[in-house]
C-alpha cells in the first residue's frame, strides 16, 4: 500500500472531478493548482505551499478544453511538476488519464515527427518520475518514449459492467471492430460483455480504406450482426467519421440496435451530429475527456460517461510497491 502521510494527488482545475474520484479512491488530500493568466498568452501555476507531498500524483489531461489548447495544458503541467519539485517534492508520478500525441508514434518518412517521444521528454525533463495513462494507443511506444516506469490502465473492464447497467437481459449481443486495428479491442469486448445471461457476444469488423486523415470509404463487413444489439468499438471517437458509418453499416446488416463505446470521447464538430444523424442507440465512453463536448446537441441524451478514475488508482495503488521507482 502507498504511504498516505506522504502522497498527495495534485491536479490541474479543469481536472478537478477525476482527481477528486482518484484521490478519493486512494484516500489521499486533493489539491487544485491556482492558475494566473497574462494578457500575453503566458500563465503562472501555483501550488499552495503547505499542500506539497513527498509524493505528488499529478492529475492532468493532454487535451483541448473550452478555456484552453491541448499546447496551453501541456505548459501548465510542465510547469506545475517543474513547481512541485522545486517546492520540495521528492516524487512525482504523472496521470494522464488522456495522453495528447500518442498516435504520433511512427515514423514513414526521415522527416517526421514523433510528437510522443517529444511530449514524453518535456514530461520528463519537468520531474515525471513515473507516468500512467489510459488506453494509450500503442502501449509499446509510450514505453520507448517516456524514460521511466509507464503503465496503461485498461479501460474495458469497468466499461463493460457500466454498460451492462444498459443492456436489457437476454439480449443478444453483437461487438464490431469499425477497422482492422480495432480487432483486437472488439475481442476484448466482447469477452468483458458475454455473460450467461446475454449468451457469448458475436464479433463483427468493418473493413475499411482511409482515402484521406479525416475521411474513409469502407469496403466490406464480417460477421453476422442480425437481430443484435450491436456494440461499436473503438480506443477513441474524434470527428465520428469512423464510428458513424460503422454504425449505419451495422443497421444496414440488420442490427437492432447499435451502441458506440470508446475510452476517449474527443467528440470533435462534427462527431455529435453525425452519431446522432446514424441513430446511434447510445454513447459509452469514460471520463478521460474534461469538457462534456456533446452539450446543447442531439447527442446530449445518449451520452453515458464511465468513471475510470477509481480504476486507475487501484492500479497504480497495486503497482507502486514493486519498488519500479
Amino acid at each position: 500500500m502507498m504511504s498516505r502521510a506522504s502522497c498527495g494527488c495534485m491536479t490541474l482545475p479543469s481536472d478537478a472531478a477525476f482527481a477528486h474520484s482518484f484521490s478519493d479512491t486512494l484516500g489521499i488530500p486533493c489539491t487544485e493548482a491556482r492558475l494566473r493568466r497574462f494578457p500575453d498568452g503566458e500563465v503562472d501555476v501555483q501550488w499552495p505551499s503547505e499542500a506539497v507531498p513527498h509524493t505528488a500524483v499529478v492529475v492532468a489531461s493532454l487535451v483541448a478544453t473550452q478555456t484552453d489548447s491541448l499546447h496551453d495544458r501541456l505548459m501548465q503541467l510542465v510547469f506545475g511538476i517543474h513547481q512541485l519539485k522545486a517546492a520540495g517534492a521528492e516524487r512525482c508520478i504523472g496521470v494522464v488519464p488522456y495522453l495528447g500525441y500518442a498516435r504520433s508514434d511512427t515514423k514513414t518518412t526521415a522527416t517526421d515527427m514523433l510528437g510522443l517521444q517529444v511530449v514524453m521528454r518535456h514530461l520528463h525533463y519537468a520531474g515525471v518520475d513515473a507516468l500512467l495513462t489510459v488506453d494509450v494507443h500503442t502501449p509499446a511506444a509510450l514505453h520507448n518514449a517516456f524514460p521511466g516506469p509507464a503503465w496503461s490502465v485498461d479501460a474495458i473492464p469497468p466499461m463493460a459492467t457500466a454498460l451492462h447497467a444498459h443492456l436489457p437481459t437476454q439480449e443478444h449481443l453483437a461487438v464490431c471492430a469499425p477497422d482492422v486495428g480495432a480487432w483486437k479491442r472488439a475481442r476484448a469486448w466482447a469477452t468483458a460483455l458475454s455473460t450467461p445471461a446475454h449468451g457469448a457476444a458475436k464479433l463483427a469488423m468493418v473493413h475499411k480504406q482511409r482515402i484521406r486523415p479525416d475521411a474513409v470509404t469502407h469496403d466490406a463487413f464480417t460477421g453476422d450482426v442480425e437481430g443484435r444489439t450491436v456494440v461499436v468499438v473503438d480506443d477513441m471517437i474524434s470527428t465520428g467519421g469512423t464510428m458513424a458509418q460503422a454504425v449505419r453499416t451495422c443497421y444496414e446488416h440488420g442490427a437492432h440496435a447499435v451502441w458506440a463505446a470508446a475510452t476517449h470521447g474527443l467528440l470533435v464538430d462534427p462527431a455529435p451530429v453525425r452519431l446522432a444523424e446514424v441513430g446511434v442507440k447510445g454513447i459509452l465512453i469514460a471520463d478521460t475527456i474534461p469538457d462534456d463536448r456533446t452539450a446543447n446537441t442531439p447527442l446530449a441524451e445518449r451520452l453515458h460517461v464511465v468513471d475510470v478514475a477509481p480504476t486507475c488508482a487501484e492500479e497504480l495503488n497495486a503497482v507502486l510497491p514493486t519498488g519500479v521507482l
